[in-house]
């Protein structure tokens, strides 16, 4: 047998949100309000991969009829192990390796506004609070600017605000720049299907 190959399989697994915004698993067969997983097919479902090889999984959408417009999601979880010959022991341990990568799916336009509520500086330390309203999450960066010179101080990646829970906090120790004039900006992911653009200056 060849050395590294795997058994691959991916499904697309139901998730919740909390109000504190954390996603976790649901382990019950039961299907959530939003959940993607009766919406996507995959293919294929199952695989083997070699060392340095890759595989190419297509995410098919299909819409059911009668669906209301809304945002629908869940994670692809691609879980391989080891190809191993039959043993004529009892007990084997098997490692398995999984990866849960997100997958939203939205249908129709869906309406999203969002504002900093809160940007104040107290001491050293700059709190921004950003509120978000509608039908969707939003997914973006969120960078503090010099408004004097445009020059971007600090810069947070890869942020998402759900509906579950509309507010987020952010801190950033300002150090030399806490007397620099300052802008808040966020700016939503394309690749994520928005284009919001909202920009504040720093009371």
């Amino acid at each position: 047998m060849e050395d590294g190959i795997q058994n691959c399989k991916v499904s697309i697994k139901e998730t919740f949100i909390n109000k504190l915004g954390n996603i976790t698993l649901v382990t019950s067969d039961e299907v959530t309000a939003n959940s993607a997983k009766p919406l996507v097919r995959l293919a294929p479902k199952r695989f083997t991969l070699g060392t340095r090889k890759h595989q190419m999984v297509k995410l098919l959408y299909r819409r059911k009829p009668g669906l209301e417009n809304g945002e629908y999601r869940g994670v692809l979880a691609i879980q391989c192990k080891e190809k191993t010959e039959k043993s004529a022991r009892q007990v084997t341990i098997e490692p398995s390796l999984i990866h849960n990568v997100p997958v939203i799916v939205r249908t129709g336009k869906l309406p999203i506004q969002a504002e900093f509520v809160s940007t104040a500086i107290n001491g050293n330390t700059l709190h921004l609070e950003l509120k978000i309203q509608g039908q969707r999450s939003l997914t973006g960066k969120v960078a503090v600017i010099n408004s004097a010179t445009g020059e971007v101080i600090f810069e947070r990646n890869n942020l998402s605000i759900y509906a579950e829970q509309p507010l987020k906090k952010f801190e950033f120790a300002l150090g030399e720049y806490q007397n620099t004039p300052l802008l808040v900006k966020f700016t939503e992911d394309p690749k994520m299907g928005g284009d919001l653009m909202i920009q504040q200056p720093v009371n």
